[in-house]
């Protein structure tokens, strides 16, 4: 019976690694898709998004730089009735709760991208002092959406 149970066991876990495997590569062409969309200087703005640097610290080390200005970026994600209904069976018997686990992890990056965005915007080189902030809202004594907030200082590195 215990070999039988390895068997499903490893059988499972093959379905969903080659599971997880299809599902990066869809995310992958979708991305690429909607990037050969963007207009040539809409390539070169979001390759700048991917390569400029946020760090915590409140000074760039080794380098000499001007402060162009706050840069910002928010995201709000709104739960759906399937992760609600999910999570109250979850809350019965606790554990972790997935899909909040996800839309927590989507919403940060969301929100810092959008920061590093804005921060290009301004012709930045980099962001120092980054913080992150998260806040659950709603309508009435409903706590159904989330907030997550990135910000810092934009830098311009000088010659």
């Amino acid at each position: 019976m215990s070999s039988l149970f390895d068997a499903l066991k490893t059988n499972v876990k093959g379905v969903a690694s080659d599971y997880h495997e299809y599902s990066q590569k869809k995310k992958f062409e979708k991305e690429k898709q909607n990037f050969d969309s963007l207009s040539e200087k809409d390539q070169e703005t979001s390759f700048r998004v991917d390569k400029i640097i946020a760090i915590t610290s409140e000074l760039y080390p080794h380098k000499n730089y001007e402060v162009i200005g706050d840069a910002f970026g928010v995201f709000v994600a709104s739960k759906n009735a399937f992760s609600d209904i999910g999570a109250s069976f979850k809350n019965l018997v606790g554990g972790e709760l997935g899909g909040y686990s996800k839309m927590n992890i989507a919403a940060k990056e969301e929100a810092v991208k959008r920061m590093k965005a804005d921060a290009v915007s301004k012709g930045a080189d980099a962001i120092i002092a980054m913080r992150l902030n998260q806040s659950a809202s709603g309508i009435g004594n409903s706590d159904n959406m989330l907030t997550f907030s990135a910000y810092g200082t934009a830098i311009k590195f000088l010659k």
